[in-house]
């Protein structure tokens, strides 16, 4: 069996990681975490043009007709430079209202430098849906402020996926930071006009691809990282010798690289899957990624800080950004307990999609 990616797809990878790259030197990315508003819009400009922000929609929604495995390599890349743009919200969002059966306008998906974002039901998010209009509460909405929509779960009268207007008057925002100081808000919604875009299924769909996302993301933090990691132990000499070469350091790095080299499996294979069916073994495979990704990440950006001695806890050394981005990825769908125990709860409801 041949698992490499496909031309198209190493075109795609290529592509993004040079805009990326042009885009998120340290210096670029320092100054963008000292504004107000940590949003790099050149940078989201760029990727817009370029059509990296739409690669899973349809051509009928101005995207490339590719699948969320595509978007997903190009989130790879986002983890990698710890670029601060909506990418992954705006992926989710747009993806879930153009695969709804309601008619919703393609202007909600247009214009240049606009973006979409979502959020899934954490355990603050209390909204409740009736006569059209949605009122309650939702946390941790990523890139909030100037997103041209909202995708957010309601649970009442039942579990739905609703769009509306984060611009609404009946909606006031409060400012939230994240560990990696992604922008956030935290909303209070009164009588707010929402479209109703899916239920239980669509709502199940994006969690596990929000889930999906993260750990692509988190597969491209780990990478830069270790290669970080790699570039300072060959050239740091201590006792007259590259630290590279002492036992323990090589040992330490070679664990991290078998971690990686997991959490890439899982991460590949989870968002393919999501790009084919929905069903139990996908969501069995999505909670294992995840779960890789909490775990890898954590230990691999452990041992990259520890092995960078005191530069990896440096604000000016980019190896303290990725940690802070690591830990993001790691926290944000609820750690790892939460998604063993939602890893469980499949197993327990799908015994056989557990069998080898």
């Amino acid at each position: 069996m041949d698992f490499a990616l496909n031309e198209i797809q190493t075109d795609i990878q290529a592509l993004a990681d040079s805009i990326f790259k042009d885009l998120s030197a340290p210096d670029a990315l320092a100054k963008v975490e000292s504004q107000p508003l940590r949003m790099d819009l050149s940078l989201w400009s760029a990727l817009q043009e370029a059509g990296l922000d739409v690669v899973a929609l349809s051509e009928e929604w101005g995207g490339a007709g590719l699948s969320f495995l595509e978007a997903c390599l190009v989130i790879e890349k986002l983890g990698r430079y710890s670029a601060p743009v909506p990418l992954i919200t705006h992926t989710l969002a747009t993806l879930a209202v153009a695969e709804s059966e309601q008619v919703v306008q393609i202007e909600w998906l247009q214009g240049s430098g606009a973006w979409l974002t979502a959020s899934t039901c954490h355990a603050q998010t209390a909204l409740r849906l009736e006569n059209g209009l949605v009122s309650g509460t939702v946390s941790n909405v990523p890139y909030a402020q100037g997103a041209r929509g909202l995708v957010v779960p309601v649970v009442a009268p039942t579990p739905s996926l609703v769009l509306i207007d984060p611009s609404h008057a009946g909606i006031e925002w409060q400012s939230q930071t994240s560990t990696a100081l992604e922008p956030q808000a935290y909303g209070t919604l009164t009588h707010v006009p929402a479209i109703v875009i899916g239920g239980d299924e669509a709502l199940k769909h994006l969690r596990l691809r929000e889930l999906a996302a993260h750990a692509m993301a988190q597969l491209g933090v780990v990478d830069a990282a270790m290669a970080l990691a790699r570039e300072h132990v060959c050239e740091r000499e201590q006792f007259g010798v590259k630290i590279g070469s002492f036992q323990a350091v090589s040992h330490r790095l070679a664990d991290c690289w078998i971690d990686a080299m997991n959490l890439r499996t899982m991460a590949l294979n989870a968002a393919s899957r999501l790009s084919h069916a929905l069903d139990a073994q996908t969501e069995l495979d999505v909670y294992a990624a995840q779960s890789w990704a909490c775990e890898a990440g954590h230990r691999v950006l452990a041992s990259c800080q520890h092995v960078c001695g005191g530069l990896g806890h440096d604000r000016d050394y980019p190896m303290w950004r990725y940690a802070v981005w690591s830990r993001h990825y790691e926290m944000m769908m609820g750690g790892n307990e939460l998604v063993l125990e939602q890893l469980g709860k499949v197993i327990a409801l799908s015994p056989e999609s557990a069998m080898l």
